[in-house]
């Protein structure tokens, strides 16, 4: 992923979908299509974009592609969401949390 500058996810349906975040971990940022979680991991549009369909995903992949400025404003703003929302520590404390919620009920 490192070596990618932007990713592209056009799934039809997608249960929450990893590859945006592996993108912007790596600072990449992503268009992708309306499926699981990709909205969210967007942050409104500062770190990936969300098409209705390839029609949107061509324009706006070529448009990023094509102003090289905007594309380091949102290559930095995915590193940034990655590390504050979606970060290996706090989907692990969001695992414990579920964890120890199971144990309470015994």
């Amino acid at each position: 992923m490192r070596g990618i500058s932007l990713l592209v996810a056009m799934s039809r349906y997608e249960g929450y979908g990893m590859t945006p975040l592996e993108a912007m971990a790596s600072g990449a940022p992503f268009v992708a299509s309306d499926a699981g979680y990709y909205r969210a991991f967007s942050g409104e549009g500062a770190a990936g974009i969300v098409v209705p369909d390839v029609a949107g995903a061509v324009s706006e992949v070529g448009g990023l592609l094509g102003d090289p400025a905007r594309l380091a404003v949102m290559s930095a703003a995915a590193i940034a969401r990655a590390h504050s929302e979606y970060s290996v520590e706090q989907e692990a404390a969001g695992i414990r949390s579920v964890y120890e919620a199971l144990w309470q009920r015994g």
